[in-house]
């Protein structure tokens, strides 16, 4: 192989040799330029040398697809401030913890395992698992660096399933500051409120005043751990939730109704309600023609479902209009007389829910604020699951989404 000249990218190293091994690998041959190091035992300069360490080999960033060695020879010095005349090897600012790769090498692995996976980066760098493990812990914490963050506007409390069928559930905490940036903040084991109101307590006071939403669903433990730390002016339970909650027994009245339509009705005749379902999920304004006569139809053929329907539509438009809360409270309470004078019974258990919830869900009228970036974070989670294999951890699931969503503002 010709030789090339290259500027090395570690200023306190001056190369002296290189050339290529065997198996292809560069070799560079450096020396340090530094002139001291700090004694382990008194702390001061130590400068007068004492000979050399054993010859040892790091690796650095690749050139041209090949792995790239540094080798040098630790200087040893001689502490003159230390009666004894401690001696100690010199330590280099451009090492990774761990002694085996370059500070510089280490930055660009974790680069690679952004959306990515150990075993995938291992394969692609030639970089053993353990060193790629090793350098994940190293420069990602398995726990929130609370210096990081300046702000903490919105906070959303969410489940997710660790493994289906087995009652096994994670807690993700995560934030979306006024900058509109996610983070996540903790990745806990199961659902348990002291464990959740343990971990908003340790948010440092600065950043507690900062908080401005707590986004969450229906979820007891999680809605009064927050509220005994942040008070019910702030937790938000979501209006997705809700949605969800009155959506659920219309769809089982559209079930029950549509049985008895298929026992009735002519099967050319019962055809033309093909696609209710979606049909009766959409909002109204994004109806075809087509739609809105197949639901015509189904008006005429079942005046409860309608009735169920048009209350379904009402409760979503009063969550879509731009009002305060105190008009909101005003809205959802005559919706729900309007409900009990109809004498609908389909959503008895919902008024329940939403009667003993009311307080948290008319927070959201205030600034109008959601827990869909959650939601966005739980695909992420479920993307992460699917590409490793399963997470065991907690600690190697709050790295990973770390890496995911600051990664590359972290060593760009």
């Amino acid at each position: 192989m010709t030789n090339f000249t290259l500027p090395l990218d570690i200023e306190t190293l001056e190369i002296t040799g290189q050339h290529v091994d065997s198996k292809g690998n560069i070799i560079f041959d450096v020396v340090s330029t530094c002139t001291e190091t700090t004694c382990p035992k008194c702390g001061k300069p130590a400068t007068k040398r004492y000979g050399h360490s054993h010859e040892i080999l790091i690796q650095h960033t690749s050139i041209l697809d090949r792995p790239v060695y540094l080798r040098i020879k630790p200087v040893r010095y001689q502490c003159e401030h230390c009666d004894d005349n401690q001696t100690t090897t010199e330590k280099y600012s451009w090492v990774a913890k761990s002694g085996k790769i370059t500070k510089a090498l280490e930055d660009f692995i974790l680069r690679h395992m952004i959306h990515s996976t150990i075993t995938d980066v291992s394969k692609k760098l030639k970089i053993s698992y353990s060193t790629i493990e090793t350098a994940i812990n190293n420069k990602i914490g398995t726990q929130i660096n609370w210096s990081e963050h300046i702000d903490l506007m919105t906070i959303g409390i969410d489940e997710i399933s660790n493994r289906k069928g087995h009652q096994d559930y994670l807690t993700i905490l995560s934030v979306k500051n006024k900058f509109d940036e996610t983070a996540v903040l903790a990745v806990l084991k199961g659902r348990k409120k002291e464990e959740i109101k343990a971990f908003l307590e340790s948010i440092p006071e600065p950043l507690k005043k900062t908080v401005k939403q707590i986004c969450t669903d229906m979820c007891d433990a999680y809605l009064y751990a927050a509220l005994e730390v942040f008070g019910k002016q702030k937790i938000v339970v979501d209006r997705y939730h809700v949605a969800k909650l009155y959506r659920k027994p219309l769809d089982k009245l559209r079930t029950k109704e549509m049985t008895r339509l298929k026992a009735e009705l002519p099967k050319d005749e019962y055809d033309k309600l093909d696609g209710m379902m979606w049909i009766l999920r959409k909002k109204h304004e994004c109806l075809s023609q087509a739609d809105k006569d197949k639901l015509a139809l189904l008006y005429q053929y079942s005046p409860v479902l309608k009735m169920a329907h048009q209350y379904a539509l009402k409760l979503t438009h009063i969550f879509n209009t731009h009002c305060k809360r105190k008009t909101a409270d005003d809205k959802i309470k005559r919706w729900v007389k309007q409900v009990k004078k109809s004498q609908l019974t389909c959503f008895d258990g919902f008024i329940k829910t939403l009667q003993k919830y009311q307080p948290y869900i008319l927070n959201y009228f205030k600034d109008r604020k959601n827990s869909g970036f959650v939601e966005g974070l739980n695909n992420k989670i479920k993307v992460a699951k699917r590409r490793c294999y399963g997470l065991l951890k907690t600690e190697s699931f709050f790295q990973r989404l770390f890496l995911d969503l600051r990664g590359y503002a972290m060593f760009n």
